[in-house]
């Protein structure tokens, strides 16, 4: 795993560098989000690994799914190369690290936010101004609801936790009443 994992840092590095180059970062995140929902799931990985598959019959399969989309015409020679060199179960990781390298680039962060109920959209911008101000970055929220947390908000940014939960709180104070 941990190969093939170096294989997809690699590959996120290369398009990353060619995206920003060119000044496309944001267009390369989007193909690629987009290439991963047409290869990105194992029936399509295991269709195009089929060894009675010639490699013409791989890329006409990569070239009619590509039509299907508007993407980048390199995005279709990226797929074609992973197809090729028999990585396209990566192209998920691939996307992922792409994401964290973008992220990195336009000064994003991402923060875990759990809410015992969901947030409407008001309160999720209201949220993600407060983190941009505390963190003096981009804050894009991860949502997560988790009834257990009674009330209030936990908060992961990083390796930093924010707990403002009414169950923390509980704990709190029923510890110091002991």
């Amino acid at each position: 795993m941990a190969v093939r994992g170096a294989a997809a840092r690699r590959y996120a590095q290369a398009v990353f560098d060619i995206a920003k180059e060119s000044g496309t970062l944001d267009k390369w995140l989007a193909d690629l989000k987009t290439m991963n929902s047409l290869f990105g799931d194992q029936a399509t990985v295991n269709m195009l690994d089929d060894p009675k598959l010639t490699r013409d019959a791989q890329y006409k399969l990569v070239d009619d799914l590509v039509a299907k989309v508007q993407v980048d015409p390199l995005m279709g020679n990226f797929i074609k190369l992973l197809v090729q060199r028999g990585r396209l179960a990566s192209l998920p990781r691939i996307v992922e690290i792409y994401g964290e390298m973008y992220n990195r680039e336009k000064g994003i962060i991402i923060a875990d936010v759990t809410t015992a109920v969901p947030l409407d959209e008001a309160h999720r911008k209201e949220v993600a101004d407060r983190l941009a101000r505390i963190t003096g970055k981009t804050v894009e929220l991860r949502l997560r609801i988790d009834p257990s947390i009674l009330g209030g908000i936990v908060t992961r940014i990083c390796d930093e936790l924010i707990d403002a939960s009414v169950a923390s709180r509980l704990a709190q104070l029923a510890e110091r009443l002991t």
